[in-house]
């Protein structure tokens, strides 16, 4: 694994990350805006973990105290998402990252104005290394404040964005910040569904345990 002297993780729920903490030696706990950082070691390496909560602007919050209060010399994500053409189970390690809900006039759907691009790109050397850790399959990530549940919804992404492999809420948000604040991120989720099916709560606990498991791969490098 690439050499970071502190590593911070981020799981939107508590399924998503709890196995993570639970790996690390001397754990302490900062809470800070009502979430519960975690600090330990995993493999020799220093890693803060977080349960962001749900949502663009929780995870989004998460990286910002990962990186400016903890000293997060990368941050990765972890957890599960919907699948587009994928199984249930597959891993994803996503090699861009979109806003399928961002709509700014005058410009194409998804455009980020800030940093001048509709596709964020995650750190390649750490996705690479998270994709070798996980057997996962590459693609974009489409994130949304919103939970994609039928086929129409999942038409209309893959309309706009037809590279597409998952959907979440939270990673290209995470991507963003990363991104502004010049911090490496890379992103592995595990497909529960396929955004138009019921099978989320089937999978949903196997498929964030299987995250889990390809970021403890990766840590303990």
């Amino acid at each position: 694994m690439s050499k970071y002297e502190k590593i911070g993780v981020i799981g939107a729920m508590d399924v998503e990350i709890e196995g993570v903490m639970a790996a690390m030696s001397a754990p302490s706990v900062r809470e800070i805006g009502g979430s519960r950082f975690v600090t330990g070691r995993i493999g020799g390496t220093e890693v803060t973990a977080v349960q962001s909560g749900i949502g663009k602007v929780n995870a989004a919050f998460a990286a910002c105290v990962l990186a400016l209060e903890f000293g997060a010399g990368a941050i990765i994500m972890t957890g599960v998402c919907g699948g587009a053409g994928l199984n249930a189970l597959d891993a994803l390690v996503p090699d861009g990252f979109v806003q399928h809900d961002v709509d700014i006039l005058g410009e194409e759907r998804g455009h980020i104005d800030i940093l001048g691009t509709t596709v964020i790109r995650p750190d390649a050397v750490l996705s690479d290394e998270l994709a070798a850790a996980s057997g996962a399959k590459r693609g974009l990530m489409a994130t949304g404040e919103g939970f994609v549940s039928g086929e129409e919804q999942v038409r209309g992404i893959l309309s706009r964005f037809p590279l597409v492999r998952g959907m979440d809420m939270e990673s290209a948000a995470a991507a963003q910040v990363c991104a502004r604040l010049g911090v490496p991120f890379a992103c592995v989720k595990i497909v529960s569904d396929g955004g138009s099916d019921d099978t989320y709560f089937d999978f949903k606990t196997a498929a964030a345990e299987k995250s889990v498991s390809a970021v403890l791969r990766l840590l303990g490098k």
